[in-house]
């Protein structure tokens, strides 16, 4: 089969690799399916569409950031010039999905699949020592994130500071700092950290969190994040402020190995769920 990908990268990337790799080729010539992961392929996807009117073209929505301002007059223009030419819509998680729903009538909600993004090519080395604390993944200077609440809470924490790793495009000016890593580096500091932080208000998904559990890590989440409900237990997620965080993490210090060895159980299950093939096949069922 023939399938055209668009979408910001890596996630792009890797989902065509997934569909390579099950025998399928790339190509925007005449294609068979057309899946945007992003607003940002849109455009093309719907080019390709109209160039061939035959192929069954796929938009998935990465998130609503309801913190945007007029966010809801820009989706309702993004229904107008783009879903509605669309075959099929999908949702990168069930939050999303729900999201949808101020949108979009039931019955349009009920066909809505959802199709996670793939997770970077990490995994669970027990070879790695635990000789990192803390680590943060992300863009640390979006108030989305709340980097802040990482911040306030390293401080409260004895040699807290110096035992925090951040990497993504963005400096915080806070910890140690290590730019965008590749994913090899980033597999290493996944397995030799402790707590992963994933402070966020809202997430598509939240990678880290997946990725971190992958690795044998444990991630720190907050209870208005409702992503981050829909992938982990309680015992992974507090309260969003400072004194939450800092009860939590003593807490889970007290009880490390089985805390650890819940999230290496469910990152088994994440690993194959997030598989880039996997997110391949399940693109393929949508048409079906």
């Amino acid at each position: 089969m023939k399938i055209a990908i668009f979408g910001i990268l890596p996630f792009s990337d890797l989902i065509k690799q997934g569909f390579e790799k099950l025998g399928h080729k790339i190509t925007n010539e005449n294609p068979d399916i057309v899946f945007s992961n992003d607003p940002t392929g849109y455009q093309d996807a719907i080019f390709l569409k109209d160039r061939y009117p035959k192929t069954y073209l796929i938009l998935n929505v990465l998130d609503i950031p309801w913190h945007f301002p007029n966010i809801e007059q820009q989706f309702q223009f993004l229904i107008k010039r783009f879903f509605s030419k669309t075959n099929k819509i999908t949702a990168i998680s069930y939050k999303v999905k729900k999201d949808l729903e101020k949108f979009f009538e039931k019955k349009i909600i009920d066909e809505i699949k959802v199709i996670y993004n793939p997770t970077k090519e990490v995994y669970f080395d027990e070879k790695i020592q635990k000789d990192n604390q803390f680590l943060f993944v992300g863009r640390a200077n979006d108030p989305i994130k709340r980097f802040n609440l990482v911040r306030d809470t390293i401080q409260k924490i004895k040699d807290g500071t110096k035992n925090l790793k951040i990497c993504g495009t963005e400096n915080p000016g806070f910890g140690s700092y290590l730019g965008y890593v590749s994913d090899e580096e980033l597999n290493k500091l996944y397995n030799s950290t402790k707590y992963v932080f994933l402070t966020s208000k809202a997430e598509g998904i939240g990678l880290p969190m997946i990725e971190a559990m992958i690795c044998g890590s444990i991630p720190i989440t907050c209870s208005d994040n409702e992503t981050a409900k829909e992938f982990l237990p309680n015992d992974f997620i507090c309260e969003p402020n400072v004194q939450s965080i800092i009860n939590h993490i003593e807490k889970l210090n007290k009880e490390y190995e089985i805390k650890r060895k819940l999230a290496i159980k469910l990152g088994k299950k994440y690993k194959e769920q997030f598989d880039k093939n996997n997110i391949a096949k399940n693109i393929l069922k949508v048409k079906k």
